[in-house]
């Protein structure tokens, strides 16, 4: 019976690690070190798809990460994209202009404070968190997906796909119908 109830908190927990589905994303703020200046406010990005990568500056997993939202920048920046790395490991502003360097990012790259990272997942302390964690976040500023560094979507062989499907999907749900060439009359 024991190892039962161990077997059922454990999957409560893991329910509870998800979050709700979607929801309103909440505001926060940062100043970038690199790719920006100033300090920026989520909702400034409000009409453009945003991938959200909670990093640690010194991860493997976090700079492969970094790698496929550099390039999806730069493929789908035109169409509305926009991603942002929020460093959560102690020292990371030093760390950050190398983190951008070797991963070809030029989107903006802040410091973030890892209990505010898990506040925003809705992620309970108690749980041990894995990087990168990438959040996605649709024009209307609702996060509808979140892809943890232990999920099977950031396997090294899948993960570029399955950002790719995502990043799609709530780019089309925004993008105007494209209309019929107009009649020409005879």
């Amino acid at each position: 019976m024991r190892a039962g109830a161990l077997a059922l908190l454990a999957s409560c927990l893991a329910a509870s690690a998800a979050g709700q589905m979607p929801r309103p994303a909440p505001e926060i703020e940062f100043a970038p070190v690199t790719g920006g200046s100033g300090t920026m406010r989520l909702s400034q990005f409000r009409g453009k798809v945003v991938a959200l990568e909670f990093l640690l500056t010194t991860c493997p997993g976090c700079k492969f990460s970094g790698q496929i939202l550099a390039r999806l920048q730069r493929e789908y920046g035109p169409r509305g994209f926009q991603a942002i790395g929020l460093a959560v490991d102690p020292g990371a502003a030093a760390r950050i202009p190398v983190f951008a360097a070797e991963t070809g990012a030029l989107f903006p790259i802040a410091v973030y404070n890892d209990a505010s990272a898990r506040n925003f997942l809705q992620t309970p302390m108690m749980l041990r968190v894995s990087y990168p964690q990438l959040a996605f976040i649709d024009r209307k500023g609702n996060l509808r997906e979140h892809f943890r560094g232990e999920d099977p979507r950031m396997s090294p062989a899948m993960e570029e796909a399955n950002i790719r499907k995502v990043v799609e999907a709530l780019l089309a749900e925004g993008e105007p119908a494209k209309k019929a060439p107009p009649r020409r009359k005879k």
